[in-house]
């Protein structure tokens, strides 16, 4: 904006360069809500976050399950969120409740193991999206096209 007019610079190669980092905006002020509740181990990448459930103490072993205690768990996220309307995907469908194995941007992370993957789902989807560009190799592809498998390797290699 400038004299009270909005410009649109729309000769970027991916999108408005002049809306350059909106998309993980709202999730930066989710983020500094979440601090302010002392819910503060957490991973965000535009719109995908993951949360890590840290012990607060050790106490002894008494009627409880685990030896650990922790500050918050998944119903104290979903509670904050609720009350600002925040979309989540349904837990069952994108998301866990506090594993040792994370899916996040795509990748499957295990904690315990310190290792990466790419999902069976994203590896088949990435694999096909090579092959039918390779199989268009004698013929021209078009400039969103390139520019589509350029970003799904850049976020592989990235991420590797």
């Amino acid at each position: 904006m400038w004299r009270n007019q909005i410009y649109i610079d729309h000769c970027a190669m991916e999108g408005l360069s002049s809306a350059g980092n909106i998309q993980g905006s709202p999730e930066d002020a989710l983020v500094a809500i979440f601090k302010s509740k002392s819910i503060d181990h957490l991973l965000k990448w535009v719109d995908d976050f993951v949360f890590f459930c840290i012990p607060n103490n050790f106490s002894a072993m008494t009627h409880m399950d685990s030896p650990f205690q922790y500050s918050y768990g998944l119903v104290a996220i979903l509670a904050i969120t609720e009350l600002l309307g925040v979309p989540w995907n349904p837990v069952d469908v994108k998301g866990q409740d506090f594993q040792s194995v994370v899916p996040y941007v795509g990748f499957i992370w295990s904690l315990d193991k310190h290792t990466v993957s790419l999902s069976c789902k994203k590896c088949l989807k990435y694999a096909t999206k090579v092959a039918a560009f390779l199989v268009t190799i004698n013929e021209k592809a078009t400039h969103k096209e390139c520019q589509s498998l350029h970003g799904m390797l850049q976020h592989i290699t990235f991420i590797y």
